[in-house]
Parts: structure tokens; C-alpha cells; sequence
């Protein structure tokens, strides 16, 4: 049985993301209140694996957690996207008439104002987790207070769901990196995520991606991120497709895109999900 580190408690989407990964059930999560603690889980023995949050189609990338994938040596050995289905949960007593406060992560509040604002009333406070909340007012009983969750969320905390799918955009996905602290190999992987810095030329970011067009990989993501220790420098983070699966053509690439650029790192070779 795997033990997956998650930041969050279990009926957070980390623990769907976890459950949907591992179809087989084979996995036990473990609660980590923060990313940082979760790296640790893993770098440590404490877990097996660490799913990670690392994008939301909304929102965009959570750029720190780049850095601690890079500044942890962490392999990326595979990824899930997950649907965010947010619902509005409580006690089976209280009805959408007697909620008078709703509790939850900021971005759930923002990502479901549309619905919110037909309650002028209720009061909104923003809390570090959705799972966490779920929780809390299942063991206290809070009556009239409501939540921003999951199903598993509610079907975990035995709470009511008073309303689903209250989110304002309905295509809202984030997508997760399982990571680990050595380098697995995935066989019949058809996806990279590769980590460079370019050299202090000029177009030398336009010769990588002309690289990359040669070989014929399909790039999906391009994400820079600032440079530890250097002022305006960056490093870029890219995913890769391998739409045939063609390895030489792949490995020709790196060896063309090691020489032009400072230095290049393959962070995970791994399946994609595909949406």
C-alpha cells in the first residue's frame, strides 16, 4: 500500500486527486498542512509519494511550487487532471434559509460568486482549506455556518449537500504532479517536463523552442520562473508531448537543447492525462 503525502486533510480535491490517480484503491493519504511539509514527506521516508497541486486552469500556476520541486531534486513521475466540482455543504438540520456565514479557501469564494451573490446576507470568510472546514463543522456542530467543498468532502464529514455545482465556470480544472524522491522509470511515457536556463544571447529562447519544432515536440506549457540568487534571470519550465512516442527523436532533442542552453534538466518522463 502507498503512502501519498497530500497538503490539506483527506476530503480535499489533493485526496480526489490522489483517489482518481490510483483507481486501484492502492493508496493511503497522508495530511500535510502545507506544501513545504508535504516536499518534506517525501524527501524524509514519511511518504512514498506527494501529490502536488501545480496549475489551475482559472487561476494559473502556483509558481513556489515549481521551486520546490526543482530546489528538492524531486522526480515527477506522473500527473492527474482533476475536475473542481465546488458544492455548498452543512449540517442535514440547516437550509440554504438558515445559513448565515460560509467558510472556505478564497479561491473557492471567488471562483463561485455568481451564487454567492444571491445571498447579500450571508457572511464570507476565507479559511486555509475546504476539507479543513468541512470538518470542523461536522465535529462542532455548527449550525447556520456552511462550507465550499467536495462530495467526498461531504461524504466524508457526514454533511448535507445543500447545493452542487456552484462554481461560475464549469471547465475549472487543476492539474497535480505525483512526485517522488527517485528517479522512476515509466515505461511508454509520452510526456516531459523539462527545466532549463538559456544563455545570455539574444533569441536564445526562440532557438530551445525551434528545437523542440525540429524534433517534433509538442510543447503544451512554458512557465518561467525567477532565479534563485539572480536579479530579472529566470529559468523556464516546459512540458513536452511525444505524440508518437518516438524516443531517438526525443533524446536527440535534449542532447541538441543541452548545448544551447546553461544547463537543462529532465524533471519527469511520465503518461499524460488527458482531459
Amino acid at each position: 500500500m502507498r503512502l501519498i503525502s497530500i497538503q490539506g486533510i483527506k476530503g480535499s480535491f489533493h485526496h480526489e486527486a490522489v483517489a482518481k490517480f490510483f483507481k486501484n484503491g492502492e493508496a493511503e493519504v497522508l495530511d500535510s498542512p502545507t506544501f513545504k511539509t508535504l516536499v518534506k514527506d517525501i524527501t524524509n521516508g514519511n511518504a512514498d509519494y506527494g501529490m502536488m497541486a501545480i496549475e489551475n486552469s482559472i487561476a494559473g500556476a502556483i509558481l513556489p511550487n515549481y521551486t520546490l520541486i526543482t530546489k528538492n531534486k524531486l522526480h515527477i513521475i506522473g500527473e492527474i487532471a482533476l475536475p473542481i466540482r465546488h458544492n455548498l455543504l452543512s449540517l442535514e438540520s440547516d437550509t440554504l434559509d438558515t445559513i448565515t456565514e460560509v467558510q472556505t479557501h478564497p479561491m473557492a469564494l471567488l471562483q463561485c460568486e455568481n451564487f454567492l451573490e444571491k445571498y447579500p446576507d450571508w457572511k464570507l470568510l476565507a479559511k486555509d482549506d475546504t476539507a479543513t472546514c468541512a470538518k470542523k463543522i461536522s465535529e462542532n456542530q455548527m449550525k447556520g455556518i456552511a462550507t465550499i467543498g467536495s462530495k467526498l468532502a461531504a461524504k466524508m464529514y457526514n454533511l448535507k449537500i445543500l447545493a452542487e455545482d456552484i462554481h461560475d465556470i464549469s471547465d475549472n480544472y487543476t492539474r497535480f504532479y505525483l512526485l517522488s524522491k527517485n528517479n522512476e522509470k515509466i515505461e511508454n511515457f509520452d510526456k516531459a517536463s523539462l527545466y532549463f536556463t538559456t544563455k545570455h544571447e539574444m533569441g536564445s529562447l526562440s532557438k530551445v523552442l525551434d528545437i523542440l519544432t525540429k524534433y517534433k515536440l509538442n510543447m503544451t506549457k512554458i512557465q518561467s520562473v525567477p532565479l534563485s540568487g539572480s536579479v530579472f534571470q529566470y529559468s523556464f519550465h516546459v512540458d513536452v508531448i511525444l505524440d508518437n512516442r518516438n524516443y531517438e527523436s526525443y533524446h536527440q532533442a535534449l542532447e541538441e537543447l543541452r548545448q544551447n542552453t546553461g544547463f537543462l534538466h529532465v524533471l519527469g518522463e511520465y503518461k499524460k492525462d488527458v482531459i
